[in-house]
């Protein structure tokens, strides 16, 4: 049957188009030297990287020559370990490297050498790394040797921490606790380790097993900004009169005309009243000086002046 034969060559050249794109998606090893095969065997120092094991690596990173960008960068070094005499180690399967690089990385044995090919989407994707001539379509050539393999790390505080936020509250505490069937007396866990007396234990605060990797910069920013917030919701709210006085003294001579006060008033959506101007300028000078608008603070006692 004709019709029946050309939907089975369709069939057939839709699922080899299949697989090749689910083949292009994952990089590609290829072990020149060392050992390809290894096991990990409980007691003994580990030699095969498994996710959460920490790896220990030199590398050459260049541009592969499957790269579709311009022929003329291909091979180029973009960075390598032995420029600097370090081989760097981090833990595997977490996202400390491109994504392609720590997919690669798994599997290979301590004392292998190997090409890890990694496409553009598991590399530096659409943004690429320009200033190292790294563009969206490039692809790269790891060329990595494995020094050294560590168990991974115990790392209680991302247990506890279910919310990912890089702080402890006492409701994380308490269910992380119970579902073990442990009774911990959280406050005087929280005398001990919670420093800064701000609710939360952080990661530099636990004192138990928390791995090696501190929280990324961007959750230390993030985490910063939390605690600024939560504690400016939970002090009473103070007016800084110099910062004001300063914000309303626009041409900055140190002191308040009655057309700066107008119009701070106008963007508050408040009227000044001549009541009020003359309150303000009690020596009938023109002028708000800041001992004159600290002073019309006091008498008032409302803060209407502001």
């Amino acid at each position: 049957n004709p019709t029946m034969m050309k939907n089975c060559v369709v069939l057939v050249i839709l699922a080899a188009t299949a697989i090749l794109a689910v083949a292009s998606s994952k990089p590609k090893v290829i072990v020149y030297d060392g050992p390809t095969e290894c096991s990990n065997i409980a007691g003994e120092n580990p030699t095969k990287i498994e996710t959460d094991y920490i790896a220990g690596l030199h590398f050459t990173v260049t541009i592969d020559e499957s790269s579709t960008g311009s022929r003329d960068t291909i091979g180029k070094k973009i960075e390598s370990s032995h420029d600097v005499g370090i081989a760097p180690s981090f833990t595997v399967g977490q996202g400390k490297v491109i994504e392609g690089l720590d997919q690669g990385l798994i599997g290979l044995c301590k004392g292998s050498s190997a090409y890890i090919i990694v496409p553009p989407h598991l590399g530096y994707g659409r943004m690429g790394k320009l200033e190292q001539g790294v563009m969206s379509d490039t692809t790269l050539r790891y060329d990595v040797e494995i020094a050294d393999v560590q168990p991974p790390v115990s790392n209680d505080f991302v247990k506890i921490d279910a919310n990912g936020d890089w702080r402890i509250s006492k409701k994380e505490a308490n269910n992380y606790f119970e579902g073990l069937g442990q009774v911990v007396d959280l406050d005087s866990l929280w005398d001990d380790e919670d420093a800064n007396v701000d609710g939360y234990i952080s990661w530099e605060e636990f004192k138990g097993p928390k791995g090696n990797d501190p929280p990324p910069k961007k959750q230390k920013k993030q985490r910063k900004k939390q605690q600024s917030q939560q504690q400016q919701q939970e002090q009473p709210e103070q007016v800084n009169v110099a910062a004001l006085f300063q914000n309303m003294d626009t041409d900055k001579d140190g002191k308040l005309s009655k057309v700066e006060l107008a119009v701070f008033f106008k963007a508050i959506g408040e009227d000044m009243t001549e009541d009020f101007w003359a309150q303000s300028d009690p020596d009938g000078d023109g002028y708000v000086l800041f001992e004159e608008f600290v002073g019309a603070n006091d008498q008032t006692g409302n803060g209407e002046e502001l």
